[in-house]
């Protein structure tokens, strides 16, 4: 059984890497560069997923609507991942690596992570005059700190072949 043999010691000290599940028509595993071309591919589907607020909190917990993004995503790339029994082969890789992408890029609730020094300062006014402009001030911090974290968000909105 493969998945068996992925877990053995002799199956993680392979040459053939760790996608060499994935292997072409002449049963070679992928390249390198394919393998991490695929990974990027695969990151950039679970970006799409946060942007949509879709993010599962494990792989074993994606909707049928993330699930079949993913799998429509990756498969019109990469067709070998359409020739296996209930598409086995995408899943393998995606719970393997999800959990990993998951905790370095996103918070407890599914959103992007901040940047360490980067968030809203709230000061409070000291003031008690009769001009009630601290709510305004507040509304325009959101407003400059939202556009600062569209222009240098942890992903970019990914664009589909």
């Amino acid at each position: 059984d493969w998945d068996k043999y992925l877990e053995s010691p002799e199956g993680q000290m392979s040459k053939q890497g760790t996608m060499s599940y994935l292997e072409d028509k002449d049963s070679n595993p992928p390249s390198c560069e394919t393998a991490k071309v695929i990974q990027k591919l695969l990151c950039g589907g679970w970006v799409e997923l946060v942007h949509w607020e879709l993010t599962p909190p494990s792989w074993g917990r994606l909707s049928a609507t993330s699930h079949q993004f993913i799998h429509e995503l990756m498969e019109s790339t990469y067709p070998h991942f359409k020739f296996t029994n209930n598409g086995w082969k995408l899943d393998y890789l995606a719970s393997n690596t999800y959990p990993a992408w998951q905790k370095g890029k996103l918070d407890d609730n599914s959103r992007w992570k901040q940047k360490k020094g980067k968030g809203l300062k709230v000061e409070e006014d000291d003031d008690n005059d009769d001009e009630d402009n601290s709510s305004d001030e507040i509304s325009m911090k959101c407003k400059v700190l939202a556009l600062k974290l569209e222009e240098s968000g942890p992903g970019k909105w990914f664009k589909g072949t």
